[in-house]
């Protein structure tokens, strides 16, 4: 797969996340793609995992602004920096008691904002295999 290519199903992978249908997101994964979000997490793997994860994550409304895509020589990766805001719940707690942020004063009305680069590795027919979410606990901010 040409690099302008991999680099479009990134941006459509923001695009479809944005249009809050998870059974688009899933379209754009292998069946046994594995997400790690974030790395050091244990992985997600399969659609009924994903479909768990993506559907909590549009519950919360997320909305994801991405960057210019960078394309790897090899022809299977490409990088996506994405900024997200979502509700602080249903994660925001979880968030606070792992001591990744400070929680808020109101959290019904609470958002988060995440700074992450997405490592993503595509097949040769374009879905997405394996998807690397690299952020810190310096990259949550709670809005609100």
């Amino acid at each position: 797969m040409n690099e302008f290519t991999r680099k479009q199903r990134a941006l459509e992978h923001s695009r479809r996340i944005n249009a809050g249908d998870v059974d688009a997101v899933l379209e754009l994964y292998a069946p046994d793609a594995v997400l790690e979000d974030p790395v050091g997490l244990p992985p997600l793997t399969g659609h009924g995992e994903l479909r768990a994860h993506y559907a909590r994550l549009l519950g919360a409304h997320v909305r994801e602004e991405a960057a210019e895509p960078v394309a790897g020589q090899d022809g299977t990766h490409v990088l996506l920096q994405v900024t997200s805001v979502m509700d602080y719940l249903p994660d925001g707690p979880l968030y606070a008691e792992r001591g990744w942020l400070k929680a808020p004063d109101d959290p019904r009305t609470a958002r988060v904002r995440r700074a992450a680069m997405l490592v993503m590795r595509l097949d040769r027919s374009g879905l997405v295999e394996h998807v690397k979410a690299y952020w810190g606990t310096s990259d949550l901010t709670v809005l609100g």
